[in-house]
């Protein structure tokens, strides 16, 4: 018996939700994926260009219960592949949540299509409001992608995280649902 969901539901859609043109994004399988995340978690560029943590070497052990902390606290958290890239639960109700990415250097050049598609994903499937993110000063590269998808800039929180010898600002930023989509037409026109 066919009903209105049966002939509404577009099984292209579905093999295509999540992947974009170049990346697929896959649910974390500790199995799996346990030593690439550690091994991100390892990477000189992931600990000097994210991280705001004390810079240390991260055991697998240590690395495992920062992906389950992320699993459980985390709307979504995915492993993202190249083919051949926060919130808490008992704030839901505002629909806001961060944004948080760490992508090797050697695939930079992915960080828009990943956060693009995270915002497509909040938007459109988890039905969030807002999306915010926090980037240090000294990974303002990633503010300039996150400038030309469209996040503004709400605020500076001063000289708050200390690395390399050296007091750093965090900059907050922040896309609206709405100015995302009015984006989106502007550039389908």
């Amino acid at each position: 018996m066919a009903t209105d969901w049966d002939s509404d539901y577009d099984e292209e859609q579905d093999l295509t939700a999540f992947q974009t043109e170049s990346l697929d994004f896959v649910s974390y399988d500790p199995k799996k994926h346990d030593e690439f995340f550690n091994s991100i978690q390892q990477s000189s560029s992931s600990i000097i260009s994210f991280c705001a943590s004390t810079p240390q070497p991260m055991s697998l052990k240590f690395t495992s219960s920062v992906a389950k902390h992320l699993q459980r606290n985390s709307k979504l958290f995915v492993m993202i592949y190249e083919k051949r890239l926060s919130s808490h639960r008992d704030m839901a109700h505002h629909r806001c949540s961060k944004l948080g990415i760490g992508i090797l250097k050697k695939h930079q050049h992915y960080e828009a299509e990943v956060i693009e598609w995270a915002l497509n994903w909040a938007f459109n499937s988890a039905g969030l409001h807002r999306v915010e993110m926090n980037v240090p000063l000294w990974n303002m590269r990633l503010g300039e992608v996150c400038k030309e998808i469209g996040f503004q800039t709400e605020g500076t929180r001063k000289e708050c995280l200390f690395k390399d010898g050296k007091w750093w600002d965090e900059v907050n930023m922040a896309i609206l649902e709405k100015d995302w989509k009015q984006r989106h037409i502007k550039m389908e026109n």
